[in-house]
């Protein structure tokens, strides 16, 4: 009975480690799933067939990113370094997952994959972007239903004539954003312009500056609750907004039709406008 016992905890005991082993093994599988590639920014050209519903993903540091809409499936990325021509520390990494591509500018003196992530560059390969001059710009194709997520600190962004959901953030530059889908759009130190073909967005879609004006147009047809503030200048509205409460020229809360999904539009110093298209 006793041996019984004690092959029983055997098997136990080694169905555990197997177990803990093949878990092991199988926690690098997106990691493997992934292919990185690094290029010059001198001359990169990149294509890539997406689908709908996958997403491009830019980051870039020092620099402004230029969006258009591709004529098919195949996405295309280019870069123009400019500034300091001498600096060998900057380079392309670009990163092919599954669902998607993420493309980023990083500078580093060890140019090997693995500075560029999702949704941003190793805190190592950002630390020698510190007092340097040098620039970047992107000019990138979308195919039509694949999102794309455009960031940068130092440039404008720009996304013109496009089919595709947008994501597009900068710190020091305007936003500029055109689509037949909906965006979201921030800066600190710049304007705001976003046109949106479609207004069915789920949960709450943020247009937010600091130092710059606001202007949004949507379709006539849009619903939404409107959440807009600013503190230095006005707010003038195409649609007819119920309010409940009070309200000023300098916050405007309320429902556009039946409502639904959330529209959050400030700024600190402009003016917010939401126009008809």
């Amino acid at each position: 009975m006793k041996s019984t016992r004690n092959l029983a905890l055997g098997w136990i005991t080694g169905a555990l480690c197997l177990s803990m082993i093949s878990l092991a093994t199988g926690a690098p599988a997106s990691a493997q799933g992934e292919k990185r590639s690094v290029f010059s920014p001198d001359d990169f050209h990149w294509q890539g067939n997406l689908k709908a519903g996958q997403t491009l993903e830019i980051i870039n540091r020092n620099g402004e990113i230029e969006a258009s809409a591709a004529s098919g499936n195949e996405a295309r990325a280019e870069s123009m370094r400019k500034g300091n021509d001498g600096d060998s520390n900057l380079f392309i990494e670009v990163v092919e997952y599954s669902d998607g591509v993420t493309i980023c500018a990083a500078q580093a003196r060890d140019k090997t994959p693995g500075r560029c992530h999702r949704g941003g560059v190793s805190s190592e390969s950002m630390s020698w972007w510190h007092g340097s001059r040098a620039k970047v710009n992107f000019d990138v194709q979308v195919p039509r239903g694949v999102r794309l997520r455009a960031m940068t600190t130092n440039g404008g962004v720009f996304c013109r004539d496009l089919n595709s959901v947008v994501e597009a953030a900068t710190t020091n530059g305007n936003v500029e954003v055109a689509t037949s889908e909906w965006a979201s759009a921030t800066t600190t130190n710049g304007g705001i312009r976003v046109s949106m073909g479609d207004a069915k967005w789920n949960g709450e879609l943020r247009v937010t500056s600091t130092n710059g004006s606001v202007d949004v147009v949507l379709p006539a047809s849009a619903e939404f609750k409107l959440d807009a503030t600013t503190t230095n200048g006005g707010i003038n509205t195409d649609f007819p907004i119920t309010v409940q409460g009070s309200f000023n020229s300098k916050e405007l809360s309320g429902t556009v039709g039946s409502g639904g999904r959330e529209l959050k539009v400030s700024t600190t110093n402009g003016g917010i406008k939401l126009m008809k298209s």
